[in-house]
């Protein structure tokens, strides 16, 4: 072989390397349920086809050198994980927003979240949740989210934000899809329900369907929003959606006075959107 033609066949190694590795990148990007935050820089990028894996939908602590959630899902499947860098001038909390945004506009049920201290230890999430210590920092500066997208293929979605000492902030996705589909009934806690309703201004619940009222899964969202409705005897929501009527009836029933409902719009046909009234 010729010395000259060496060069050559080493620009094409290198061509189609970088080519694999970009039609790669698209793939992971087009599996993930979200589109990144557009002032955020990629930092990581994992792919596991089977995972054993742990889904926290409650607060967590360490006993005995190990971690334990108050609540959790445990199965196996294919995960994703996604770490992105805030730029200069943005904070995790914009990032979360646009995520949260993105997601709820699929079918969805809340799972649980929690923010500052009320996480736990940020070290526990960082290292033993995520398996990333780039997520560690103070735990007044933390922020998670756990979800359950119901379209098919079922998704799990864990997202967490955090900003470090050296003020460089980042937020984290794990996407989880289960291999069977987790048949078990979850719901999130009243508490958890108001702090997001409190912190987005509305609720977006796909979930509530008032053409079954009588079915388990309405009569348990219906008692759980009145919960939460008698855990701030001030707060006042409008409620949209084709079910929007019978849900305010049914929150009557449950002891909410009239004064504190809403009917709002007809839209969405599928589930209801609840709106905290400032």
């Amino acid at each position: 072989m010729s010395l000259r033609h060496i060069p050559l066949l080493g620009c094409s190694v290198v061509l189609l390397s970088l080519s694999g590795v970009a039609e790669a990148d698209d793939a992971f990007q087009q599996a993930l349920s979200i589109q990144p935050f557009s002032h955020a820089d990629s930092v990581q990028e994992q792919l596991l086809p089977e995972s054993e894996y742990q889904v926290i939908i409650g607060s967590i602590r360490r006993i005995n050198n190990q971690l334990r959630a108050g609540r959790e899902v445990r199965a196996s499947g294919e995960l994703l994980r996604a770490t992105w860098q805030m730029r200069d001038g943005y904070s995790p909390d914009e990032a979360f927003k646009d995520a949260l945004q993105q997601l709820t506009e699929q079918p969805n049920t809340l799972l649980y979240t929690c923010e500052g201290r009320e996480c736990g230890s940020s070290s526990l999430w960082a290292n033993q949740v995520f398996n990333n210590a780039k997520l560690y920092g103070p735990d007044e500066d933390q922020r998670y989210l756990a979800l359950r997208l119901d379209s098919e293929p079922q998704r799990f979605i864990s997202l967490y934000s955090i900003t470090r000492g050296n003020k460089r902030s980042y937020l984290h996705l794990d996407q989880f899809t289960p291999k069977p589909a987790v048949t078990e009934a979850l719901y999130p806690t009243p508490t958890t329900l108001l702090k997001v309703l409190k912190r987005e201004g509305e609720l977006l619940l796909p979930s509530v369907d008032m053409t079954h009222a009588e079915a388990e899964p309405t009569v348990e969202w219906v008692r759980l929003l009145v919960r939460m409705l008698r855990s701030d005897s001030l707060l006042r929501v409008s409620i949209d959606g084709a079910g929007a009527p019978a849900l305010v009836e049914a929150l009557k029933i449950g002891g909410i006075p009239d004064q504190r409902l809403i009917v709002g719009q007809p839209a969405p046909e599928q589930g209801v959107r609840i709106t905290r009234i400032r």
